[in-house]
């Protein structure tokens, strides 16, 4: 897609969808809950409670909905971190590999 092609609000090389779903981080031994807000082939924002450090390594999992289909399984790493509330964390993730 050229870049004269895209709309001017959205100057990414991959749409994302928003898709507010359940999702499961994989994080150094841990595994905890957390909600997929938002989706692209490179890349999601997730909401989690847990705390992650900028640059980590994640494994990201994303269950279909349906059992036909396979969960979405991903090593990201985490780029970008906003505090939303004293509980809340939105982490911008680019997807590095699909497991």
């Amino acid at each position: 897609m050229s870049n004269t092609s895209k709309d001017y609000s959205e100057k990414r090389d991959f749409i994302r969808m928003q898709v507010s779903t359940n999702c499961k981080i994989q994080y150094k031994s841990s595994e905890f809950e957390a909600n997929c807000l938002d989706l692209s082939s490179k890349g999601a924002l997730i909401e989690c409670s847990e705390a992650i450090e900028i640059n980590s390594q994640i494994t990201l999992v994303i269950n279909s909905g349906s059992e036909d289909i396979p969960p979405l399984h991903a090593q990201a790493t985490v780029l970008r971190i906003v505090r939303q509330t004293e509980e809340t964390f939105h982490y911008g993730v680019s997807i590095d590999q699909y497991l």
